[in-house]
């Protein structure tokens, strides 16, 4: 501050002054020190989160294709009981058992509730195991059962895997779909009940997944299936994608011949008799996307579907998933 008078009156005159050249470097630099650790801590939690989300993701994964084999599994061989009417006891149901729907050269695969091909695909347009067209580290699961409902896609169990209808199949169930009944409308047609039952068959395997996830191109595999419902005028025997981020699928079956037979697990080429498969296990190894940093670094050893031990050091994190399923509509568990 400084005193000036102009006679006869004085008053003082606020002087401002600016930061030092030392003192606005000492600024920069505590600034610089904070944005450099509020970055550092961003940066450490984004990839903590982003660490979290593929560990989550290849968990998910994998337990969701459980569920969805699983439930289908549980499905295999059912054919819904008939009731008859007009007869002396009112109310007498007569329960029908599983066939193969195709009368003329039927398929094999047809033959039983759940079929299987080791190391190949199933190929629905010549119902045969072929070669996988890449290499792929998967076997194929066949399901196979029949349904009556008129609830729709939304309710029963007439829609195959990919949710199309099993009516649409013009291979089997064109003589068997409410299309040819005498009331059925376009309006009301898929609320009526069939003439005789669907037949639903769904086939899981693995396919290539290619896809960009925040620039990145990813390659992996992935779940795909093809289901009868697709068998329209046009029948398509593509297998499509439902979910991505599988490495390895196995089914392993258990046959049941009597109580007194040792029974153990065997992939498709050790099965003797499908008719007596009575349970199928699922396992399948699941992958995150992306790179995901796990404790003691990138480099790990995991044991897989083979109980083969493998070594990773890409850093993307995989799981070994395994369930059993029992086949609940099999004689021998409803009759034991």
């Amino acid at each position: 501050m400084r005193l000036q008078c102009v006679l006869p009156i004085c008053s003082v005159t606020q002087v401002e002054r600016g930061f030092s050249l030392v003192e606005l470097l000492v600024a920069l630099a505590l600034s610089m020190v904070i944005v450099i650790g509020t970055t550092y801590v961003y940066l450490g939690t984004r990839e903590t989160q982003r660490t979290l989300f593929e560990k989550s993701l290849a968990n998910e994964t994998g337990h969701f294709v459980l569920d969805m084999i699983g439930r289908d599994i549980e499905n295999a061989g059912f054919y819904p009981s008939i009731r008859v009417s007009g007869t002396a006891s009112a109310g007498n149901v007569t329960v029908q058992t599983y066939t193969n729907p195709v009368t003329t050269s039927p398929p094999a695969a047809f033959n039983t509730p759940v079929f299987g091909c080791q190391a190949n695909r199933y190929l629905p347009a010549t119902n045969v195991c072929a070669a996988h067209s890449v290499t792929i580290d998967a076997d194929t699961l066949a399901v196979n059962y029949y349904s009556n409902d008129a609830s729709g896609l939304d309710i029963g169990n007439r829609a195959d895997c990919l949710r199309q209808d099993s009516a649409n199949d013009v291979v089997i169930n064109i003589t068997r779909r409410n299309a040819g009944h005498a009331s059925a409308t376009t309006a009301n047609r898929p609320f009526l009940m069939p003439i005789s039952p669907l037949f639903v068959s769904n086939r899981y395997t693995l396919t290539p997944a290619a896809m960009n996830v925040e620039g990145a191109a990813i390659s992996t595999f992935g779940l795909a299936c093809h289901g009868n419902g697709g068998m329209v005028a046009s029948p398509n025997y593509n297998y499509y994608p439902i979910i991505a981020g599988i490495d390895q699928l196995r089914f392993y079956f258990l046959e049941r011949t009597n109580e007194t037979a040792v029974s153990q697990f065997r992939r498709a080429n050790g099965v003797t008799n499908w008719a007596n498969v009575v349970a199928v296990r699922v396992c399948l190894m699941a992958r995150s996307l992306q790179s995901a940093r796990l404790q003691g670094g990138t480099s790990y050893t995991l044991a897989d579907c083979d109980a083969t031990a493998r070594s990773f050091t890409d850093g993307i994190e995989r799981r070994v998933f395994s369930q059993t399923f029992a086949l609940k509509n099999h004689s021998q568990l409803l009759n034991p």
